[in-house]
């Protein structure tokens, strides 16, 4: 009657631990798999929250978990890496858009040549490099005969920052070339200023150049 009453239990026990035995839960119910991070274990398998990855859940994505969309740029460790020629917290602005418009000139000083006021430049979009801009009559061959340039000279706007530089260049294919860095004032917005530093070489001939100008439009 004993081994009778023992051999049940013992079948009854052996019944509720294989019920609670699975492919996430082990012996007596014990987790066999330990999802991390508030992920839950489904069918062997732990299936994680948003911005969890990984076998327990224990990798973090924190572009994924704070929803980041890069415009112009990819998402890394929750911030946004911008592609060259954008800038802002999810690289949707233009680097260069600050610096557009049409500056009229207070002077241009070039060494050893004429001293120019009075003209305008304008500042425009590379069409062809979303991080480069183009100014028009900058060291232009109508206001400096002979040595000035025919064609717009291009420059890059440097991202977060009030500077573009003009790198090395021959805008009109030939010996004579030009580089140098320009820098915008915004502490008056309601007189935005313009300095541009740019040196030129024509052969044996160099010229060291400065420009001041003021925001018209």
């Amino acid at each position: 009657m004993i081994r009778s009453l023992l051999f049940s239990l013992v079948i009854a026990f052996l019944s509720i631990a294989s019920v609670s035995c699975g492919d996430c839960f082990g012996f007596m119910g014990r987790e066999k798999i330990e999802c991390h991070n508030g992920g839950t274990c489904n069918d062997g398998e732990c299936d994680c929250l948003k911005g969890y990855s990984g076998t327990f859940c224990d990798s973090l994505d924190l572009c994924e978990l704070n929803d980041v969309e890069c415009v112009f740029g990819d998402c890394e460790d929750g911030l946004c890496i911008c592609q060259t020629g954008y800038e802002g917290e999810l690289c949707v602005i233009e680097s260069r858009v600050k610096f557009l418009g049409k500056y009229r000139v207070s002077t241009e000083r070039c060494d050893p040549l004429d001293t120019i006021a009075g003209k305008e430049i304008e500042i425009q979009r590379d069409v062809f490099d979303a991080s480069k801009i183009t100014i028009s009559n900058l060291f232009s061959y109508s206001n400096f005969p002979i040595n000035g340039f025919f064609s717009k000279i291009e420059a890059a706007a440097n991202a977060n920052s009030m500077q573009f530089n003009i790198f090395g260049q021959s805008p009109d294919d030939n010996q004579k070339t030009i580089n140098g860095t320009g820098l915008l004032n915004l502490t008056d917005t309601n007189n935005i200023t313009i300095s541009i530093n740019y040196r030129v070489v024509n052969g044996n001939k160099e010229y060291t150049c400065d420009l001041d100008g003021t925001l018209i439009e």
